[in-house]
């Protein structure tokens, strides 16, 4: 049992963690050895045990670097492991990529850490080397007892940043956009109209759902947080009469005339029909393929070739489909048309992307990658007071040991993808660089427990990549978060994401506005709460009644709660210095004084959530429901320009307040 129980720690199987409610809970043993199983691990299996501990826990002593050595650019510090005996002689550290050579005494380290086997002291010793630039490096180390290869990563100290002053910025869901002229889905040509306008409004950012590749063929598959693929764009995004193909052909164009006037019901309705809108759109790209195909110049081959040589990884997952690897390059391009067009207009970060935490069980990353990923585990999360038997996401979960065995290339390719053509990059759930929740079936029921992965490693990779592609990294922290995670993310200067609706403090009183962090992007409400009007006027309860997340009896009771949170938001209001307003004032009253007031946080980012300056009452996404609620499917009321019409000026207003003109 000894070694069953070292196993778990060094696998990273959870022993406890603290519930909602302030216990301390202690994971079963039948629950931790699920974990491991799902690891392909016979626990049952005493040599199989042992050696794996020797490979997890001593080996690692017995190597003088590992494939993957990290020097943090802070103090420099080459780590090695060496035995007490061959801690003598001279020693040179070469980087070829960079014309780089460093000498040093082997004598000359600090000791930072030791381990005895078999009466053999082995000692961790840190070497402060010349500084190397941010990035991966190949690197040979010469000893006296022989020539060692190794990856360098230099690691910058933060994240970067570029604000110099607090900024305002909207968060959209792209889909959602209305226009006359898209084909039912809100697409990159809607995005440069809203860029185009909150840009004159003087907005920095616009914060997009995840644009992941969804499933074309499962049209009830659309949450951009259980995608198909997390390194290709979903091509219902492309504006296909913006394409360079699509010009001067009168078949295409007639063809989108057509996709138009057949549309025009149903772009009317609230909801996407997206069964309708992809027969259209995928009908239009095909045609837009084949014209590709049949008219190709030299030139468009040539980037078309390009583009395959550096998305190479990614394209992988879809074999020899040279049409979906031309829409991938349309969508790409179109993407990286819009953050050009954004900072030409005087946006100061202009896009930020939405990574998920995962991908769907079906889906071609987890197909493309599947020896990276435990076998019947899900990602989800812990008991908490809406679900007290916790969540099952449906994300299959990352073995930690089998992208470490990998150099993490899985995750650096991930990050590499989704900060390309943006300016900024929100990873989803950003707690899972450290530990995720791991769900199960044990004896026919459903269980789970957190796993810890490489923290260290996949935080380096963050800051590595921050500073290679020049990307402001928002780190959303909602909800329980280690201690860790907080320390680090404010160490790296990467942002955290405040809710407004959850910033409490222990009396459950809104927190003042000048206490609200500064290192965030703070928001009212995102894609998992009701839009602010629809809160304020109890929509969402009743909504919860409707899809039996609350029962009828219980209804009474909450809309009394949330009279409750209404007075105290008042209040809240009143400390600000809004004091003409009451219960009975308008929802868009409140809401408009409520940003003005937030305007004066130290929050770095505050962000406008379309769906509130739309007036929108109906949530985008309930959470609970899956297909009983039309979740990521519901459009705004009103196109971009007539938002700005009537919301313009208070946006302005608001992006001059921050900037205390």
């Amino acid at each position: 049992m000894q070694g069953l129980s070292q196993l778990y720690y060094l696998h990273g199987i959870g022993y406890d963690y603290t519930k909602y409610t302030g216990e301390h809970v202690v994971f079963d043993q039948g629950v931790r050895a699920e974990a491991l199983r799902c690891c392909g691990i016979d626990t049952a299996d005493p040599a199989l045990i042992e050696h794996l501990n020797f490979e997890l826990d001593i080996a690692p002593w017995q190597r003088v670097v590992e494939e993957v050595c990290l020097i943090e650019q802070r103090d420099m510090l080459l780590k090695l492991k060496l035995p007490d005996h061959q801690i003598n002689g001279q020693a040179s550290l070469r980087v070829a990529a960079l014309n780089y050579e460093y000498q040093f005494d082997l004598t000359s380290g600090v000791v930072v850490g030791e381990y005895r086997h078999e009466g053999v002291r082995y000692v961790e010793v840190a070497y402060q080397v010349e500084p190397i630039i941010t990035g991966y490096f190949d690197a040979q180390l010469s000893l006296p007892f022989g020539q060692l290869e190794t990856q360098i990563w230099s690691v910058p100290t933060q994240c970067y940043n570029p604000l110099c002053s607090d900024v305002v910025g909207l968060s959209i869901q792209l889909y959602t956009l209305r226009s006359d002229r898209n084909l039912g889905i809100g697409d990159f040509g809607d995005l440069q109209d809203l860029i185009s306008h909150s840009a004159k409004a003087q907005c920095d950012y616009i914060l997009l759902n995840p644009l992941h590749l969804l499933f074309s063929d499962q049209h009830h598959r659309v949450s951009p947080y259980s995608p198909n693929h997390r390194s290709l764009l979903n091509p219902l995004y492309i504006a296909v009469e913006l394409c360079d193909d699509f010009l001067n052909s009168d078949e295409l164009s007639a063809l989108y005339q057509q996709s138009l006037s057949r549309l025009k019901d149903q772009k009317q309705q609230t909801y996407i029909d997206y069964s309708i809108v992809s027969e259209h759109k995928y009908g239009l790209l095909r045609a837009l393929y084949t014209h590709f195909e049949q008219n190709q110049s030299a030139q468009r081959l040539e980037q078309f070739t390009a583009f395959q040589e550096e998305f190479a990884t990614a394209l992988e997952a879809l074999g020899a489909d040279e049409q979906a690897i031309y829409w991938q390059w349309l969508a790409w391009q179109q993407l990286e048309d819009c953050q050009h067009f954004a900072v030409q207009m005087g946006m100061r970060i202009g896009l930020v992307s939405d990574l998920a935490v995962g991908c769907g069980d079906t889906s071609l990353e987890y197909q493309a990658n599947k020896s990276l990923y435990a076998q019947g585990a899900h990602v989800g999360a812990p008991p908490d007071p809406w679900a007290e038997n916790g969540q099952d996401w449906g994300l299959p979960a990352l073995n930690p040991q089998k992208i470490k065995r990998h150099r993490y290339e899985f995750f650096k390719q991930l990050l590499r993808s989704n900060m390309s053509a943006v300016g900024g990059l929100r990873i989803d759930h950003v707690m899972a660089i450290r530990r995720l929740w791991w769900c199960f079936e044990v004896e026919d029921k459903r269980q789970g427990c957190y796993v810890y992965y490489p923290f260290e490693h996949l935080m380096a990779l963050v800051k590595i990549e921050s500073q290679l592609q020049q990307t402001l990294i928002i780190g959303e922290d909602l909800g329980v978060v280690p201690s860790e995670i907080k320390a680090a993310m404010q160490e790296a200067n990467m942002l955290g994401n405040v809710l407004f609706y959850f910033e409490k403090d222990h009396e459950g009183e809104f927190v003042p506005q000048s206490k609200l962090r500064h290192q965030a992007l703070l928001m009212v409400a995102n894609h998992d709460v009701p839009p602010f009007i629809g809160w304020w006027q109890g929509d969402d309860l009743l909504l919860r009644v409707e899809y039996k997340l609350l029962e009828a009896n219980q209804l009474e009771n909450e809309q009394h709660k949330r009279e409750n949170e209404k007075r105290k938001l008042l209040s809240w209001l009143f400390d600000a210095g809004v004091s003409h307003l009451d219960v009975h004032s308008d929802a868009v009253t409140i809401y408009e004084s409520l940003m003005l007031s937030l305007s004066r946080s130290r929050a770095q980012m505050l962000c406008l959530q379309l769906d509130d300056l739309d007036e929108q009452t109906l949530p985008v996404n309930i959470p609970g429901t899956y297909l009983e609620y039309p979740n990521w499917r519901r459009r705004l009321s009103s196109n971009v320009s007539e938002i700005f019409k009537l919301k313009g000026d208070f946006i302005t207003t608001l992006t001059q307040s921050r900037k205390g003109i």
